[in-house]
């Protein structure tokens, strides 16, 4: 049973499946023969009926019978061969051969797209033609128009045009003729040829236009406007020559001959219509005298900047070398008191050297003044190069100069330190004295004399001759690190001997109680006594602590009060 119904819907299923893959087919087949419908009704009888207001010779007729022709084929051939086949699918539907009706009806689109395009450039091509007509009717007579007002330029003006008014009547003539063939294309039906005339025509008398308008222009340029720049520039030449400026390095004169010269060839070239090559090679000539002006003015600025700035040059260098000679006798004197570096003796070695390379170089430039042979443009850059290197030496040499002072300020900060370091040093002294102890240990002493020798080894090193900076500032941080820490092992022995004692005296009101204190403080006290404060303090703390744990604590809060009641008493004072 459960078979015979899976049976059942699978048949279902099947016919569902072929009833809707059919109906999709048969719409596939109403679309093709609708598309086939709507191109049989396209007008385009009527378009090609438009040609028929043309003159249907030539080309247009040619092309007026391809189109019909065409036309005919895809009605009378190939609509109905499409037709026949929408037929035959629909057979092919009828006995189920889907694969069969499936590609046909691919060929049938196939067809059908093939007569649209081939629809399309027949539509296009008739365009093309009618538009051609109609634009060639409207642009041609605007090209007559430009003709006639270029024939009565050229007639009115011809005194401007000089030599080239006969190949710009030349030129006129074949423009004519050129109207001529398009009237004879157009009568003949064939417009598109005739559109190309119409294009060329365009061109060539927009090139003609140009050349009425440029000619007289480039012909005065040539004849009158270059060649008064030219004399100008000459005469200009002549008198800077003869007011002393050195100009043969600029070669004036040949530059004018050869540019006069070129001026000829510029004219030629507009006699035969060359113009554009004339316009670009007349541009290029001005650009040229152009700069052959600024080398003259250039060298009127370079005249002013020698007159100028010699005499300031002059006395740049004589200050720079009696700064030298006066470096030259601090570096003597400092070379009694210092020891300067081989790099540094080198280093002034090579100032003093290219200072007296400056001053030969700027004399040797003097002299070439003198002899007037040298385009001042020349001297300019070689003063200017000059002035350059003077800045970098004066640079150099303050450098120098400015590592000498840093030589004598660098003694005068050690001396202070070492004054600082022996105040120190006495400070602690002084708190020693003042605190009035038994006696000092060993180990301080030693300390205390090693701090005195390095400050004496400071000062033997300051007294040297020369002076070496580096050895002195080697000694001087040796015994800076020395006598903090002897002043550092002071101030704390001071305290620790104050401290024994407030520690002691606190520690007697326990003595007749216990015998371990009274025998811890004698301890400490001969300790006292034997200069070892550190050790009586450890012994006497121990000592009490074991008796009244925090005693330290309670006796370093009391000396802490005591000194700031001290303190506040003195600032009541």
């Amino acid at each position: 049973m459960e078979i015979a119904v899976m049976i059942l819907l699978l048949m279902c299923g099947v016919m569902i499946y072929n009833y809707i893959y059919r109906k999709r087919l048969y719409q596939e087949i109403d679309r093709l023969e609708a598309w086939k419908i709507v191109i049989m009704n396209r007008p385009i009888t009527d378009e090609l009926s438009k040609v028929k207001r043309l003159n249907m010779t030539g080309e247009t007729e040619q092309l007026f019978e391809r189109w019909r022709h065409q036309w005919d084929e895809i009605v009378a051939t190939q609509l109905p061969m499409v037709e026949e086949k929408l037929f035959d699918t629909e057979e092919l539907l009828d006995k189920y051969r889907y694969q069969k009706a499936k590609a046909l009806l691919r060929e049938i689109e196939h067809t059908l797209r093939k007569i649209e395009e081939d629809i399309q450039t027949i539509l296009h091509e008739l365009e093309e033609l009618v538009g051609s007509e109609e634009q060639n009717r409207t642009e041609i007579e605007e090209l007559k128009q430009i003709y006639r007002n270029a024939k009565k330029t050229l007639l009115a003006y011809r005194h401007t045009f000089g030599d080239a008014e006969a190949k710009l009547n030349e030129k006129l003539d074949e423009i004519h003729s050129e109207f001529q063939r398009f009237e004879d294309l157009t009568n003949s039906g064939n417009y598109l040829a005739a559109r190309e005339v119409v294009l060329s025509l365009k061109q060539e008398l927009s090139v003609f236009s140009q050349m009425l308008h440029d000619i007289p222009e480039l012909f005065n340029e040539c004849q009158t406007t270059i060649p008064a720049q030219l004399a100008e520039l000459l005469d200009g030449y002549k008198e800077m020559n003869e007011s002393g400026y050195i100009l043969d390095h600029l070669q004036i004169e040949q530059e004018v001959a050869e540019k006069q010269e070129k001026l000829q060839q510029y004219i030629e070239m507009i006699h035969d219509l060359r113009v554009e090559e004339a316009k670009q090679a007349i541009g290029e000539i001005k650009e040229e005298i152009d700069t052959l002006y600024d080398l003259l003015e250039k060298e009127v600025i370079a005249h002013q900047y020698v007159k100028e700035e010699v005499g300031k040059i002059r006395e740049q260098l004589y200050q720079l070398s009696e700064e030298a000679k006066e470096t030259s006798e601090e570096t003597l004197f400092v070379q009694q008191s210092y020891r300067l570096s081989a790099q540094d003796l080198e280093k002034y070695r090579s100032i003093e050297k290219q200072i007296h390379q400056l001053v030969k170089r700027f004399s040797l430039i003097q002299a070439r003044m003198i002899e007037e042979q040298t385009a001042h443009s020349i001297l300019k850059e070689e003063l200017e190069q000059l002035v350059a290197q003077i800045k970098m030496m004066k640079e150099e040499h303050e450098q120098f100069r400015d590592m000498l002072q840093t030589l004598r300020k660098d003694e005068l900060i050690a001396r202070e330190k070492l004054s600082d370091m022996k105040k120190k040093l006495s400070e602690a002294i002084r708190l020693v004295k003042k605190s009035r102890l038994p006696g000092l240990p060993e180990a301080y002493k030693l300390q205390l004399d090693e701090a005195k020798n390095l400050l004496m080894r400071v000062t033997l090193r300051l007294d040297e001759k020369p002076l070496n900076m580096e050895a002195v500032n080697q000694a001087l941080d040796e015994a800076a690190v020395f006598v903090q820490r002897v002043y550092e092992r002071t101030t704390e022995m001071i305290e620790q001997a104050e401290l024994v004692e407030k520690v002691i005296q606190y520690g007697n009101r326990y003595r007749r109680r216990y015998s371990s204190v009274k025998e811890g403080l004698e301890e400490a006290e001969l300790s006292f006594r034997n200069y070892d404060y550190e050790l009586a303090l450890e012994q006497a703390v121990a000592t009490v602590e074991k008796v009244e744990p925090g005693a330290l604590q309670r006796i370093q809060q009391l000396l802490e009060k005591d000194e700031s009641k001290q303190l506040s008493e003195k600032g009541n004072r």
